[in-house]
């Protein structure tokens, strides 16, 4: 055997390993979607403690706060409580604004900083065993709260993923972040729903007291940013029941970044937590990263002249076939989550999105061992 088909063996077996579990993630969204779900009455709805950390956060807050306000559940279950971490605009006043007819709206001051803090100090003061996160900069429809808890009364699991929409401004830097986490989006649901979750969104997860408490929070851990991978790993590692609820009422929007310096430090953010997350997630992660270049790497390698009398049809055919089984699947399992979304769907738009994506994302990942991004007026480490 040539040393260029037995690399497009190596290549062949890689995508249909990738696609197996692409194609498995995607099965199970399909599933979700087609089952049909008990509903709940209202009065047997359990108290929520709805936990909101902000830094900064004058331009959204309010938005977010009226679509809280505005939940379709007994007011007297639903406890909010606003985390506001040193903020240095208007955010502390707009709060105080809301509370003046709002009873179950609180204001904590936190002592220490970040997002796990505020996360930990919340926790302690909320009265509730379900918790509920939510960023600052999400709005939610009327249903969120009633869709969350009727999930965890049902499956009653102790920590609760749930699905994030980014909304694009119509630019290509909107629309390539519209893409890029929609398909995000989809490898949390399918792969929390498969048993096996890999990815998970602070911006709008749920879990108990309890659990929180047992698996130690956040304890010694020295990471700044991470607070859904970290709490998810160990939720993990304790044995715990996670589930996924797939509902189009239980989904948060969020904003996509504006600008490029915004976009490129929201995802050395995102990519520099990687480095703290425990177990074979960040290996997985970081191998099917690595895929496509693989790929590429085994393409260039082909040698017409050299491989003619060695196999070069089976070659070619092994090689284009692994390329079909890397984004043939990752096309469908996002065009699942557009249905969801009920968002259009467009082939071509996924793969150019794709390809952009394989591209930026392994230098995003370098640059994150050494850079340290701004965030909200802070460096993040």
């Amino acid at each position: 055997m040539s040393a260029s088909l037995f690399f497009c063996l190596c290549a062949f077996g890689a995508a249909l390993v990738f696609a197996l579990v692409v194609n498995g993630w995607r099965q199970r969204i399909v599933e979700e979607l087609g089952s049909s779900t008990r509903s709940t009455v209202e009065e047997d709805l359990p108290a929520v403690s709805l936990l909101v950390p902000v830094r900064n956060g004058a331009g959204t807050i309010t938005g977010l706060l009226q679509d809280l306000y505005a939940q379709y559940y007994s007011k007297e279950k639903l406890e909010v409580l606003v985390l506001d971490d040193h903020s240095e605009d208007r955010t502390v006043a707009l709060v105080q604004g809301f509370m003046r007819t709002w009873p179950q709206l609180g204001l904590i001051s936190l002592k220490g900083e970040g997002k796990k803090a505020a996360i930990t100090e919340g926790v302690r003061i909320a009265k509730s065993e379900l918790i509920i996160l939510t960023d600052a900069d999400a709005r939610c429809g009327p249903e969120r709260v009633t869709s969350i808890t009727s999930r965890w009364q049902r499956t009653k699991p102790d920590l609760l993923l749930m699905p994030v929409f980014t909304e694009s401004d119509g630019s290509l830097l909107g629309s390539i972040q519209r893409e890029e986490q929609a398909g995000l989006a989809a490898v949390a649901a399918g792969s929390a729903l498969g048993g096996v979750p890999v990815l998970s969104n602070g911006a709008n997860m749920a879990f108990t007291r309890s659990a929180f408490a047992d698996v130690g929070g956040y304890k010694g851990d020295p990471f700044a940013s991470g607070d859904d991978l970290f709490l998810l790993d160990r939720m993990k590692q304790a044995g715990r029941r996670i589930d996924y609820v797939l509902d189009h009422r239980a989904l948060v929007t969020v904003l996509a970044e504006p600008t490029f310096q915004r976009f490129w430090q929201q995802r050395l953010r995102w990519a520099g937590k990687m480095r703290g997350v425990p177990g074979a997630g960040k290996w997985t992660g970081t191998i099917a990263l690595l895929l496509p270049y693989f790929l590429v790497f085994v393409t260039w390698s082909l040698n017409a002249e050299s491989a003619v009398n060695q196999g070069l049809f089976r070659s070619a055919l092994l090689i284009g076939s692994a390329w079909l089984l890397w984004f043939v699947p990752v096309i469908g399992l996002v065009r699942e989550m557009k249905r969801f979304l009920r968002e259009p769907h467009s082939n071509l738009g996924a793969i150019l999105s794709l390809l952009a994506f394989m591209i930026y994302a392994p230098v995003i990942a370098v640059v994150s061992l050494i850079a340290r991004p701004v965030w909200k007026g802070r460096i993040i480490r």
